[in-house]
């Protein structure tokens, strides 16, 4: 199994530390990738570097993981890889808390010190950065992003393709919509 981080700039960089972390605990992968749409990037930090449709032509054996931090930009990569049928790997890194009640959807990630409380329900395709602190009960929909360091009170419920930039936080009990951004820092 290859796991191909669609994305190539800063995030995937990112990205790439936390399954090379995986990686070593768990043995999943034999090779890590990336994939980008610009076909003049063919490597990365010495990472090779794959057009989605040349990457599929060399290895049949792919999951996907996504890294781009724009929450409508995830969507869209999101349908794409589903539409290709390649399954979509979910990231957490080995130095995350996570409550065994808490649910990640497929292709989300979760970056280094987190902790995420009970009950917790991250739909499709969430990327949670790192030290960002969720409490219990809450709800993220699909595609969002947490900011590094935010911290979500309990029972919130988080629209889909929410941006909540690094350093917000919210109350307890609150419901935000779709597509809703959050000012780092608020």
């Amino acid at each position: 199994m290859i796991l191909g981080i669609f994305g190539a700039g800063g995030l995937g960089r990112e990205v790439h530390i936390i399954a090379r972390k995986i990686n070593a605990a768990t043995h999943k992968w034999e090779d890590i990738v990336y994939i980008d749409e610009n076909a003049k990037i063919k490597e990365v930090l010495g990472v090779k570097s794959y057009t989605l449709s040349e990457i599929q032509k060399i290895q049949p054996d792919l999951e996907a993981v996504i890294a781009v931090g724009e929450p409508a930009t995830r969507e869209k990569l999101y349908h794409k890889l589903k539409e290709k049928d390649i399954p979509l790997a979910t990231l957490v890194h080995p130095g995350v808390y996570l409550d065994e009640s808490t649910k990640a959807g497929e292709g989300s990630v979760i970056c280094e010190g987190v902790t995420i409380t009970s009950c917790v329900t991250l739909e499709e395709n969430v990327y949670v950065q790192p030290h960002a602190v969720i409490g219990h009960d809450i709800s993220i929909g699909g595609h969002s992003v947490i900011g590094a360091n935010a911290q979500i009170g309990g029972a919130n419920k988080i629209g889909q393709r929410v941006f909540v930039g690094f350093l917000a936080g919210t109350l307890q009990g609150l419901a935000i919509g779709d597509d809703v951004e959050i000012s780092s820092g608020s």
